[in-house]
């Protein structure tokens, strides 16, 4: 069995898995889909549109609200007692230092407040800097922020984790 690898950056594309003799028919006879490099035009043409929006009042309108978004999230957090970490994005990481109860605090948020957060574990962090990483956007309130602090009081609670303050 073998393989052939189709993808552009692992945006577009696909793996083919079968016999050496298909895998070898596809890459003798499929050279357009395989060895191209070119993006879908509904992909290109979504990206132009990205770039006109960003470039755009409107574009820079959003990002101002994104920056407010954030930076109020990130203020919400520490101000409930929350180890939120230093990060110089638009990421607000809150610290939890336990994989299993990283993972437990994942699956409360969602479970009980239908909060979806990803628990970042090792090795994407070092052992021990296991961590919720939290993104505010543009769209996001202050009543939904304060609803999500409620939530990881709660559940910081049940897992008994450890506070700032």
């Amino acid at each position: 069995s073998s393989g052939i690898n189709a993808e552009y950056g692992g945006l577009v594309g696909g793996y083919i898995a079968s016999s050496d003799s298909l895998v070898d028919f596809v890459r003798s006879y499929g050279s357009g889909l395989i060895f191209t490099t070119s993006l879908p035009p509904s992909n290109a043409a979504g990206a132009v549109a990205s770039i006109n929006v960003l470039a755009s009042d409107e574009g820079r309108a959003l990002r101002q609200r994104h920056r407010e978004s954030y930076t109020i999230l990130r203020y919400k957090l520490i101000e409930a007692g929350l180890p939120v970490m230093q990060c110089p994005s638009h990421i607000v990481p809150v610290l939890v230092g336990d994989p299993l109860k990283a993972r437990l605090a994942m699956e409360q948020l969602f479970n009980n407040h239908r909060v979806y957060v990803q628990a970042i574990n090792y090795p994407t962090v070092p052992r021990g800097s296991e961590l919720l990483r939290f993104v505010a956007t543009p769209f996001h309130t202050t009543e939904m922020m304060d609803y999500l602090i409620s939530a990881l009081d709660e559940v910081w609670t049940s897992l008994d984790l450890p506070r700032t303050s």
